[in-house]
C-alpha cells in the first residue's frame, strides 16, 4: 500500500529547521572538505574504550530484552530503539510486528503529558542500567563525528527498505536508525516510515523539550512531540 506523508509531517520539518538554528556548535560541516573514514569512526573490529567489543549486544536485565549496540568515536549507542515498558510508553500494534521493529513511544514528560516538565525519576531509569537519556551534547557529538547534520543522515540511516518514503541510508557505523515517525495525541502515528524522531534529555522551557529529527533535509532539533522513540547512550 503506498504511505502518504501527512501534513504533521510539514509541522514536524518546520520545527526542525526553526530549531537546528540554536545550536551552531560545529555539527555542521557542509564548508569542510568530508574526512568522515568508517573504518576509522567506527570500525567494527577491536575494543572500545568500556573493553567491551566495538559493536555487539547486551541484556536489559528489568524484561530480559536483548539489543544491539555499537561504537561510534569515543560514544558506544543502542543499534535499536527502546522496547521497555515503561510508564506513560506506548506499542503501535495497529501495524504487525511494528514494536518489535520500531520499539515503543514514550512520554518522558510528567504524568504523560505532552507539554510539562520532565519527569525526573523516569528519565533518570528509563534506560538499561548504565545507559542514558543522550542530551542535545551527546547528539551533536554523534552528528559531528559523522561529517555534520547532512552526510551524518545517510551515514545513521537504516539500509533497510521501509517503503518509497524513506530515503535509505548506508549506515556506515550499524547505528540503524529506524523512521517509526511519531505518536499523536490521538493515538495515530505521523511520518511512519518516512522520520526518525529521538527524545533528547535537554529541556527547552519548563514545557517543552528538544528532539532529535532525522529528516530529509539532515539532523536537527526542534520540540517535541507527545509521544517519541528513545535511543539510549552508555554512561
Amino acid at each position: 500500500m503506498k504511505r502518504q506523508i501527512n501534513i504533521s509531517l510539514i509541522c514536524v520539518l518546520f520545527s526542525a529547521a526553526l530549531f537546528s538554528a540554536c545550536f551552531d556548535n560545529g555539527s555542521s560541516a557542509s564548508n569542510e572538505s568530508d574526512t568522515f573514514d568508517a573504518s576509522v569512526i567506527c570500525p567494527a573490529e577491536g575494543v572500545n574504550g568500556y573493553g567491551e567489543p566495538n559493536r555487539g549486544t547486551f541484556t536489559d536485565t528489568r524484561d530480559g530484552q536483548v539489543y544491539k549496540y555499537t561504537t561510534i568515536a569515543n560514544q558506544v549507542w543502542m543499534a535499536e530503539n527502546l522496547k521497555f515498558d515503561a510508564p506513560y510508553s506506548e506499542c503501535y500494534d495497529k501495524i504487525d510486528g511494528f514494536c518489535n521493529t520500531f520499539g515503543r513511544f514514550y512520554s518522558l514528560h510528567e504524568n504523560g503529558e505532552f507539554l510539562g516538565l520532565f519527569d525526573q525519576g523516569l528519565l533518570d531509569t528509563i534506560c538499561p542500567a548504565g545507559w542514558r537519556v543522550p542530551s542535545v551534547n551527546d547528539w551533536s557529538i554523534l552528528i559531528n563525528n559523522m561529517g555534520g547534520e547532512k552526510k551524518a543522515l545517510s551515514r545513521l540511516y537504516s539500509s533497510d527498505d521501509f517503503g518509497e518514503d524513506f530515503m535509505k541510508g548506508s549506515d556506515d557505523c550499524g547505528f540503524n536508525s529506524l523512521p517509526a515517525g511519531m505518536w499523536l495525541l490521538n493515538g495515530s502515528l505521523a511520518s511512519e516510515y518516512v522520520v526518525s524522531a529521538y527524545w533528547t534529555s535537554t529541556a527547552i522551557d519548563s514545557r517543552k523539550s528538544y528532539v532529535s529529527y532525522f529528516s530529509y533535509d539532515g539532523i536537527s532539533f526542534g520540540i517535541n512531540e507527545p509521544k517519541m522513540s528513545i535511543r539510549c547512550v552508555k554512561n
